[in-house]
């Protein structure tokens, strides 16, 4: 298994099961603490416990598979995780009580596409840290290496409810390089790193690639060129991995040695393994054919298309493979791939079976809005609890993270938002409080999270770069 090289990176691991992996690839980043690895997370500044919380008398939406919604239920949180669900709890003592009669309560929300960070607000050429864009091919570099933990949209996209994104490498080169999971809490980046999480890696295909790099006289100019660029990478990846298998002649075992081997390759060869999570931005229909061609011949499975607008025409390509689709909810016409969508889509495809996701994009859309965005999907003829599970469960899942976060289930890590109205039928409606981890990051008169925030930069004036 790869690690993120911190040692102080904290993500909570009570009770989680870990599926067990095949052998590391050569010379990997250092592992974790294991100490670390147990920690609940930050807390608030100026917080010194975690209480335990009661909310009574709320309206629970659980986002379970089953979609169940629990009117006038209680639930408990102990430790940051969720104790108990039921009706008449008993609080214990010295806990939070918050009283959410005639309140709607979800998990909070998982923006399964995002840059916050790496395009940190305001847009600036200072700030534009996610596309390495001097090559096609960078697998190799990873997205927690450019993350801002100041900047100021995180603090926003909390108070929207979003208590978990994926924050990605933008989609300028074939293979973009890997994300990283984040809860949207804390000072600094070691805070924020859900540090166990399966990796995660981004690629894309279609027009951005192309148009970055094929103007600079180099591949891919087409899609053919973007296809074989593709397929030299994973063959040179499947050539290091075979290397490493018991069985090799000794030539070949001496070149995997510490120093050996081609480290850029390191990455593609832990998704060779099934050891990375696949998500790829993609929007047309012959893309999303291409991409199904390309990784069927070298066995890597694809966790989800990201953007997706011409996925509602093939569900059945999509379901057969089992593949998600993080998508957004209405926004289109933006350039040629992304003139024939639908805004019936997210129902098309979860009607045929296949796991949809609404995610942000963001800054290309505001991440604080992304109940709103699973709200006009509602409009358009996603069931409300499937648009709930759009913006929670659902995206969990496709991050392998499903066992944690994403539904209000005894166990689960305690990430909450408690809302005043029904929010995928009421405007512009936000949460009155967060809690991340167990721990209230936003209430209604404060967000805790704004303390961490960078100071105040000057507008650089350039678009986020991040190529849509």
């Amino acid at each position: 298994v790869l690690f993120w090289p911190i040692a102080a990176c904290a993500g909570p691991q009570q009770a989680v099961q870990v599926q067990p992996t095949s052998a590391p690839p050569p010379a990997p980043p250092l592992p974790v603490a294991a100490a670390a690895a147990r920690s609940l997370g930050p807390l608030p500044p100026g917080q010194t416990e975690r209480p335990s919380i009661l909310i009574r008398a709320a309206t629970l939406w659980t986002a379970d598979a089953a979609g169940r919604v629990l009117p006038d239920h209680d639930l408990l949180i102990v430790d940051g995780r969720i104790a108990a669900i039921g009706k008449g709890l008993a609080a214990p003592a010295g806990s939070l009580t918050i009283d959410a009669g005639g309140m709607v309560v979800t998990p909070g929300l998982v923006d399964l596409h995002s840059h916050l960070g790496v395009y940190a607000a305001p847009s600036s050429i200072a700030s534009q840290d996610g596309n390495e864009m001097a090559q096609p091919l960078t697998p190799m570099v990873r997205a927690i290496d450019a993350f801002d933990p100041e900047d100021p949209a995180i603090a926003r996209a909390l108070a929207g409810g979003v208590t978990t994104a994926l924050v990605l490498p933008g989609s300028g080169n074939v293979m973009g390089g890997l994300g990283v999971p984040v809860k949207l809490r804390g000072a600094t980046v070691a805070d924020m790193v859900i540090a166990d999480a399966p990796l995660q890696m981004k690629m894309a295909m279609g027009e951005n690639p192309k148009r970055n790099h094929g103007g600079k006289g180099r591949l891919p100019s087409t899609r053919m060129g973007h296809a074989w660029l593709m397929r030299e990478r994973f063959a040179a990846a499947r050539a290091q991995l075979q290397r490493s298998m018991p069985g090799a002649s000794p030539a070949d075992a001496s070149a995997t040695g510490p120093g050996a081997g081609d480290r850029a390759l390191d990455t593609l060869v832990a998704l060779l393994r099934g050891e990375v999570r696949l998500h790829v931005h993609c929007y047309e229909v012959h893309d999303i054919e291409t991409l199904l061609r390309v990784t069927a011949e070298f066995g890597v499975p694809v966790a989800a298309i990201h953007h997706a607008l011409e996925a509602w025409k093939v569900p059945k390509l999509l379901q057969a493979r089992e593949i998600g689709v993080a998508t957004f909810a209405d926004l289109w016409g933006f350039k040629m791939e992304a003139q024939d969508a639908s805004v019936r889509a997210p129902a098309i495809l979860a009607a045929a079976g296949v796991e949809v996701a609404i995610k942000s994009d963001h800054p290309v859309l505001d991440a604080r809005d992304l109940m709103f965005e699973a709200a006009k999907s509602h409009h358009h003829g996603l069931p409300a609890q499937a648009a709930l599970a759009a913006v929670t469960r659902v995206p969990a899942q496709l991050m392998g993270l499903g066992a944690r976060i994403g539904s209000l289930e005894v166990g689960k890590q305690a990430d909450v938002a408690i809302w005043p109205a029904p929010p995928l039928t009421t405007v512009a409606v936000r949460p009155s409080h967060v809690v991340v981890d167990g721990a209230v990051w936003v209430e209604p008169s404060r967000n805790h999270q704004q303390a961490y925030a960078g100071p105040p930069r000057a507008e650089g004036g350039s678009p986020c770069g991040c190529g849509l």
